[in-house]
């Protein structure tokens, strides 16, 4: 399936109902986890399409999702997402019992969203922000 503007790709734990859709607009990508009842319970920036905008104007809700400002923003050269069959979701279950979805993108560990917490961690972004934290290493050597 091939990626477009305002299309999005969904990937689901069967085991639980949980599933996370990966939605880029043609100017910036989100992913997003959502419950069994279908409810955004997370959320996380994965990167913007063409430069950075130097500000975002957080106040104007015409412009969501907002684009990561460029001082969130890793200058790593990043080729957009052009196929569901570059995505994985490896499902993890935490205590209590957060489930957690890692999103890996062309085998490499991309971001994590956690049931309950908003934003997620992404691999582009270098400052914790309104959008996205910093996916640290050591969550990278977590997962399998």
């Amino acid at each position: 399936m091939e990626i477009r503007d305002d299309v999005w790709v969904q990937l689901l734990d069967e085991s639980t109902g949980f599933s996370v859709i990966i939605e880029d607009d043609g100017h910036k990508a989100y992913a997003y986890l959502m419950d069994a009842a279908k409810v955004i319970v997370s959320d996380v920036w994965l990167y913007n399409r063409g430069p950075a905008p130097k500000t975002t104007d957080w106040g104007d809700p015409s412009k969501l999702p907002f684009s990561n400002p460029a001082e969130y923003v890793s200058d790593i050269i990043f080729e957009p997402i052009s196929s569901a069959c570059e995505v994985s979701i490896h499902w993890k279950q935490r205590a209590n019992p957060p489930i957690e979805a890692h999103l890996s993108v062309r085998g490499q560990l991309f971001a994590i969203l956690r049931q309950g917490i908003a934003p997620g961690w992404s691999r582009l972004a270098v400052k914790d922000g309104p959008l996205a934290k910093v996916l640290q290493p050591s969550a990278v050597s977590e997962t399998p």
